[in-house]
């Protein structure tokens, strides 16, 4: 397995590198966050690699952060998320924030994401959350039909209910509700 590869940058573009090792060139899939933090051409890099292999073809994609390719690896761990998809995501938000966006369970957030439909939302979000922090079986995603769900959560939060209770409570109200409503119904609820 390939882990890692240094070598002299001698192309780059958005998606993808070729590096040069002793004469033999390395294209590499890259994310726009990788592509914004590499060196210049004929410069020196080190990029960590993932090297996937499929019947049609064989892909060697690139990071320059350990936490990218994390994220990268987990990502591909869920059925439905390809290397293509899952370097595509990765160049739309930086990993902190896809990771503060899985946490808070915001589907809406992860929806709008390059090949990311409401149910793979879910599906990332319950499959991943756990990895990244202590999670009780009982967290359940916020379905996100308007902002008003996750302002809502913010703000109970705020006056310090649990994430886990806010969460179970704002899933049964209607979706249509202004933030205020939403707000005082949870409280009834809470308690």
């Amino acid at each position: 397995m390939i882990v890692h590869i240094s070598g002299k940058l001698v192309y780059k573009e958005p998606t993808s590198v070729i590096i040069d090792v002793n004469g033999i060139g390395y294209k590499l899939h890259i994310s726009l966050n990788s592509y914004n933090d590499l060196s210049n051409i004929n410069e020196e890099v080190s990029l960590l690699t993932y090297f996937n292999v499929t019947e049609k073809s064989q892909d060697l994609f690139g990071f320059i952060y350990a936490e990218e390719k994390k994220i990268f690896e987990m990502l591909i761990s869920v059925s439905g998320i390809g290397p293509k998809i899952a370097i595509n995501m990765l160049s739309v938000v930086k990993p902190n924030d896809f990771r503060e966006r899985l946490i808070s369970g915001e589907v809406k957030m992860l929806t709008s994401l390059p090949g990311i439909g409401p149910k793979t939302a879910k599906r990332l979000i319950v499959e991943l959350k756990d990895k990244f922090v202590d999670s009780d079986s009982n967290d359940l995603p916020i379905d996100d039909n308007t902002d008003s769900n996750n302002d809502a959560l913010n703000a109970l939060k705020n006056l310090g209910f649990r994430d886990k209770d806010i969460r179970k409570v704002l899933n049964k109200l209607d979706a249509n509700l202004s933030i205020e409503n939403k707000i005082k119904e949870s409280l009834k609820e809470l308690r």
